[in-house]
């Protein structure tokens, strides 16, 4: 029903469709520990970065009220404007297009065309009509918790339970962990809603998600709906056989940001062999279909080949022309911790990290689809590496917390990645 193309030559090419039809709905928060409660919250996405505490809470126990405020319209109407790159809430974005990286506000709008059953541009136009108000929540991302089993070095204590212990033990913050009820809406939106993307935490391994997940079946509800779930892998997506049976669709997005050692690090709690099972079992699963999402930070940036090879050899990616834009591996460069992005590196990494990815890529020499697909991929690793400038206050802050991943970690990072060990004996 929907073509991408036609609907940015109606809607502009820096539209994004999320804060018409999404909603990133949150219901646990990390607070001081001093601290009683602090409410629900409703963004336009998972990564709006603002600097205003309270800007998306939602203060009347209302989903859909929340999602019409007046930060809500103004930012509907700066994209219908072709504001993207001025919004200040979406430099993420913006940042990873200007790296020459596909970002979420792409991806997001490639999905929501490809799985939505409306007319997008139609809709949108008929938001614009209601002074930028929405009633229906088309596609939810749901995070209602924080509970996972990983304590990944570029994470937060409010996205992994892990996490947080690590925090309090490690840094000394002085924090804990809401876990909210939902608001009253939450069901009336179960009702209508097209698209459920879990998230969290772990998701598969939440509670909540198999309760509305249960909830959707029982209501007979599942069979009109997708879902996706953020994944790291660690338990077996086949033990949820039979509740995605009922689903119209079911997406993994499933975190990788190394193979072996360098990835056991960057992801803390991890064990590559069982990563690599459940992986493999999910890139093989009859009517799951799977995304890799591989988060690019100067641990992992000297041993993004290894990843490239291995997704390579095992036959992760297009095999037909019409698939060759499809998201099959997504490359995220880190955010909110910007010091352990690839602008830490110091020259003589970098050069290495460009020369090892250049060498790769030279050796993918066939004219398929298959490898057309690699060399652009590891293409737009080599774009944001060079579009990333060196920064000694990202060094220096990446080098001070590296030292403190260490004492938590079964192996330092000098270990894992030789390469580094000059600049901790420095």
């Amino acid at each position: 029903m929907n073509d991408l193309n036609s609907i940015y030559k109606e809607l502009g090419e820096h539209i994004c469709l999320y804060p018409f039809f999404g909603a990133f709905y949150q219901t646990n928060n990390v607070i001081p520990s001093d601290q009683d409660s602090m409410p629900n919250s409703v963004r336009p996405c998972s990564i709006v970065m603002s600097d205003q505490r309270d800007k998306w809470d939602i203060t009347d126990n209302s989903i859909t009220n929340g999602r019409n405020t007046v930060h809500w319209k103004k930012m509907r109407q700066d994209f219908l404007e072709g504001k993207f790159h001025q919004i200040y809430d979406c430099r993420s974005c913006s940042y990873n297009e200007c790296s020459g990286t596909t970002s979420p506000r792409q991806q997001n709008n490639n999905f929501l065309a490809q799985f939505l059953n409306i007319d997008i541009v139609s809709e949108v136009r008929n938001i614009m009509t209601q002074d930028n108000c929405v009633h229906d929540v088309i596609t939810l991302d749901y995070y209602p918790s924080n509970y996972c089993n990983y304590s990944c070095v570029m994470c937060a204590g409010g996205a992994s339970s892990q996490r947080l212990v690590f925090e309090i033990k490690a840094l000394g913050q002085k924090q804990k962990i809401v876990l909210n009820s939902a608001d009253p809406d939450l069901v009336d939106i179960l009702n209508r809603v097209q698209i459920i993307n879990f998230t969290g935490g772990e998701t598969a391994l939440q509670k909540q998600v198999h309760e509305i997940m249960d909830q959707l079946i029982e209501k007979d509800l599942a069979q009109n709906i997708l879902i996706t779930l953020l994944t790291n892998a660690s338990s077996s997506a086949n033990d949820l056989h039979d509740k995605f049976k009922h689903f119209r669709q079911v997406i993994y997005n499933v975190s990788i940001d190394g193979i072996g050692a360098i990835g056991e690090y960057q992801r803390r709690g991890s064990k590559w062999t069982t990563v690599e099972k459940h992986s493999l079992e999910l890139m093989s699963h009859p009517y799951i279909s799977t995304v890799i999402n591989f988060v690019l930070t100067a641990i992992n940036a000297l041993n993004i080949m290894e990843f490239v090879r291995w997704s390579y050899d095992n036959n992760f990616g297009p095999k037909n022309p019409k698939d060759i834009d499809s998201s099959f591996i997504n490359v995220s460069p880190v955010f909110r911790v910007d010091h352990l992005g690839v602008g830490a590196l110091p020259e003589a990494l970098r050069t290495l990290a460009l020369d090892r990815l250049q060498q790769g890529r030279d050796s993918i020499v066939s004219d398929s689809i298959y490898d057309s697909y690699y060399r652009q991929l590891i293409d737009r690793f080599i774009s944001v590496i060079q579009s990333t400038p060196y920064n000694v206050d990202y060094h220096t802050k990446f080098l001070a917390q590296i030292s403190i991943e260490d004492t938590a970690s079964k192996l330092s990072l000098a270990q894992v990645s030789p390469e580094w060990a000059p600049y901790f004996h420095s």
